[in-house]
């Protein structure tokens, strides 16, 4: 099996933990007694009734948005090497912070814990925005590349990763709840969003063939078709025959 076709369980680990963490956070806001999210941060949480689910949520998302964005890396290939990198460092860097958030605090050192916590916290909501800014840019480059041989990501996911910007700015300059819970909520959206486009199509090891799962059909007819002419100038032999052959293996089991 082609290795891209047999190594997207980083996407869902990236989507599990995006849903975990959002599901555990809210679920923690909507069922502390008198937690108004006009009042109070996301952070409050974690010294309030169900600080448990907080810290599960976050230490759970931060460790799976790791492999998750290692893959994505891997499918935004000859774009920018070195802005891919950057992203990458980037997300990785704020995937543990997004973790370390989930630490409960230790009353014993209180003021040294918010100063830990406010620090990681920071690196969270700012690195996640760089690190986004620089994948939406990859992601609008991509397709006006000839080399470029990955997913074709909507316009609307790159523009809508550049506008999570707006928040953030908004956010350190109000110091407001409401609009941190708001950029929370883009964050989350954007790698949610991101992890389903990914789902959506499969690589089959050759260089621009994509397919959505609705055209596996066509996918199929077309790699069989290609099996028959590299059959016909006796090139069954070829890597790119064996290639061809897993790749109609994998599409006829979807398909019935």
């Amino acid at each position: 099996m082609p290795e891209r076709l047999s190594s997207n369980m980083e996407v869902y680990f990236g989507l599990f933990g995006a849903l975990t963490t959002a599901i555990c956070v809210f679920t923690a806001a909507l069922l502390t007694p008198d937690y108004d999210f006009t009042i109070y941060y996301v952070s409050d949480l974690g010294s309030m009734q169900f600080k448990s689910l907080f810290s599960i949520g976050f230490v759970i998302g931060g460790a799976l948005g790791i492999p998750f964005f290692i893959y994505l890396e891997r499918e935004l290939i000859n774009v920018n090497h070195s802005i891919r990198r950057l992203a990458t460092g980037a997300s990785i860097f704020t995937s543990v912070c997004v973790a370390l958030v989930g630490i409960i605090p230790d009353e014993t050192y209180l003021q040294i814990f918010l100063i830990f916590h406010g620090f990681v916290a920071s690196i969270a909501f700012i690195g996640s925005c760089i690190y986004i800014s620089l994948y939406s840019y990859l992601m609008y480059k991509g397709p006006k590349s000839k080399l470029y041989t990955g997913p074709m990501f909507k316009k609307i996911l790159a523009y809508f990763g550049f506008s999570i910007n707006i928040p953030l700015v908004l956010f350190y300059m109000t110091w407001s709840s409401v609009i941190e819970w708001i950029l929370f909520v883009v964050i989350f959206l954007w790698v949610v969003l991101t992890a389903i486009t990914l789902l959506e199509f499969r690589f089959f090891n050759i260089a621009g063939v994509y397919y959505r799962r609705g055209k596996f059909p066509e996918a199929l007819e077309r790699f069989e078709e290609s099996l028959k002419i590299l059959n016909k100038l006796d090139l069954k032999e070829h890597p790119i025959a064996e290639t061809i052959k897993e790749n109609i293996e994998y599409l006829k089991k979807k398909v019935t």
